[in-house]
């Protein structure tokens, strides 16, 4: 049966483009697993069917897994028999500290994004509540986070600096392959790079080549999704 998965749309029914849902279907790629992509517009309410308040949601084997992390947890569980998410016995640490480290790329990401996100990608009903969401999660507006082009670039590659080091060296945040620590990372740059009115990542720095590497895996998956520049 063809795993349901859920993500975030707007106003563009092609544009499916939230940054964790990302993590979660890079995953499904890893492991070879097939899915089927299901539209939900971002609501107060969350995703009713599922019972969950966001997405990623994920239907598999008669049962709704939701969080990006949650899922991945379970997909090496469910299927042990295909490439794993967190290999080793560090896998899972390696993860948690490659997303730490993530931590200070979301806001860098977010000054580059979020107000072309909110006026050109969210549709008119959800624009209230992403408003009002976000706003409370950041303590300022959309506005106010929101950065002049060049000098958001130049944060993002700054907050990039770590993983630019590692990818000096390696292929790979998991070494010569990818792991759940790369979809991780991945998820966050994917978004900003499909909602954001100027490419934000320097395709030639080490993270750029390490996302072209990524995007053109898996058949090409994530180069082919159309973005708000498209």
């Amino acid at each position: 049966m063809t795993i349901r998965l859920i993500d975030l749309v707007g106003t563009d029914p092609e544009l499916m483009f939230s940054p964790f849902t990302w993590r979660t279907r890079m995953s499904l790629l890893h492991k070879g697993l097939d899915f089927q992509l299901e539209p939900w517009h971002m609501a107060p309410e969350g995703h009713k069917e599922s019972g969950y308040p966001s997405v990623p949601v994920m239907y598999d084997k008669n049962k709704w897994i939701g969080d990006s992390w949650e899922i991945a947890k379970y997909l090496d569980e469910e299927y042990p028999d295909r490439p794993v998410l967190f290999p080793g016995k560090n896998g899972v640490a390696h993860a948690k500290i490659a997303l730490a480290l993530c931590g200070s790329v979301f806001p860098a990401m977010i000054a580059c994004a979020v107000l072309n996100c909110y006026e050109n990608v969210i549709d008119a009903e959800s624009k209230d509540f992403f408003r009002k969401s976000r706003e409370e999660i950041f303590g300022a507006t959309l506005e106010q986070v929101t950065l002049p082009e060049a000098e958001a670039k130049e944060n993002l590659a700054k907050a990039l600096a770590p993983f630019d080091e590692v990818l000096e060296e390696e292929l790979f945040l998991g070494g010569p392959e990818p792991t759940y620590a790369d979809y991780g990372l991945f998820g966050i740059l994917k978004w900003g790079d499909m909602v954001s009115s100027y490419a934000p990542l320097d395709s030639s720095s080490n993270t750029g080549k390490w996302f072209d590497r990524l995007s053109s895996m898996y058949g090409g998956y994530a180069a082919g999704v159309k973005t708000i520049r498209s």
